[in-house]
């Protein structure tokens, strides 16, 4: 019994696994095209039957994470040797982690806003819904983040024009789609919207640099 067990969760894992194939990319164009409809559908999944939850797209979190991992990838492949890390962050694993929890920052930080505007209690329960739905929209942004932060590393003028055009392309998108979304569930004018979804990105950002200043102490120079 326990080795038809064993068997049955392989059979699951492997099918799993190989359906990202199909469904990430499909997953990660829908998101660049229509990102509020994703949004939508995250939240409407969530309400769903959890057996059946996220049948024709990758669930939010996963799909941000394998995107880090690819983003990772390429720049392990291709980017130029920087700074050694050391200590824990010497662990790619561990790097890879912390990349995670850094890029998770905006999907929650927009999370707490809507909550708030909602005027529900911050529960574990009452944030998910916004932040698996965040997690769609901030998957595009976060791997044109990284990959202009992997370009940018070559220090040649096209390395620069690619990186500058690869985040203003980048950021441009995402608070283009977060003004959007906020205007239609807080019921603003654009204007408004804007200036929170601004306001709210700053706020991310500045927890992203204290976060790299906490672990600066394990990058060693070359």
């Amino acid at each position: 019994m326990d080795l038809m067990n064993l068997l049955k969760s392989i059979e699951e894992l492997l099918y799993e696994v190989v359906s990202w194939l199909l469904f990430y990319p499909l997953t990660f164009w829908k998101c660049v095209r229509y990102p509020i409809r994703m949004i939508a559908y995250a939240e409407a999944e969530l309400a769903a039957d959890p057996t059946s939850r996220f049948s024709a797209a990758l669930s939010p979190p996963i799909f941000l994470f394998l995107t880090l991992i690819i983003a990772h990838v390429v720049e392990l492949r291709f980017a130029v040797p920087g700074p050694e890390l050391t200590g824990a962050l010497a662990d790619q694993r561990n790097l890879l982690l912390l990349r995670a929890v850094m890029f998770s920052l905006l999907p929650l930080m927009m999370a707490i806003q809507r909550v708030r505007r909602d005027a529900q209690a911050l529960t574990r329960e009452t944030l998910r819904p916004s932040f698996y739905s965040q997690c769609y929209v901030a998957a595009p942004f976060a791997l044109a983040f990284d990959l202009a932060m992997t370009s940018v590393r070559y220090a040649t003028t096209t390395a620069l024009i690619v990186t500058i055009a690869t985040l203003a392309v980048g950021f441009a998108w995402y608070i283009a789609v977060e003004t959007r979304w906020f205007a239609l569930c807080a019921g603003v004018g654009h204007v408004a919207a804007f200036v929170r979804v601004l306001a709210t990105v700053f706020v991310g950002a500045l927890l992203f640099i204290l976060i790299t200043l906490a672990v600066a102490p394990f990058v060693s120079p070359v």
